[in-house]
């Protein structure tokens, strides 16, 4: 006899919600990856736009470096590609966790904490730079 436990029962319920949040899941991936383009476009436009107004402005006593300006511009970059790894390798986990059958929403992922600390302390890291470059300067 077939164990009841053992039968995969088919509920339109369930596979609705599961379409629900593959939908969700896909938003949040797209969400992350303009994040993660938006932070690689700031620290390429950061050294950028330092440089044309370095250029444009000579005589403009400027309390950043260009050393400065290119650690917070490449720092920028970094983050970004960090996190768009982490997105990479977060969301086929979220999916397998999807597509099991005893699937349950799980609690929040141990990625999601490391990206909120690497991104404060990227913004603590270049606010720093930035003071220690004013009071110096």
């Amino acid at each position: 006899m077939n164990n009841p436990q053992r039968v995969r029962s088919y509920n339109a319920n369930n596979e609705l919600a599961k379409e629900r949040n593959r939908a969700a899941a896909e938003r949040t991936l797209t969400a992350w990856i303009q994040g993660c383009l938006l932070l690689i476009g700031f620290g390429v436009a950061f050294d950028r736009i330092f440089g044309a107004v370095q250029r444009t402005f000579p005589d403009l006593n400027s309390s950043l470096n260009n050393n400065v300006a290119t650690a917070i511009g490449l720092g920028a970059i970094a983050l970004g590609l960090l996190l768009l790894l982490l997105t990479i390798f977060e969301y086929p986990l979220k999916l397998r966790a999807i597509e099991r059958e005893d699937y349950l929403d799980e609690p929040t992922s141990p990625s999601i904490p490391i990206i909120i600390v690497s991104v404060l302390l990227f913004g603590c890291a270049a606010l720093v730079a930035v003071l220690l470059n004013i009071s110096i300067g």
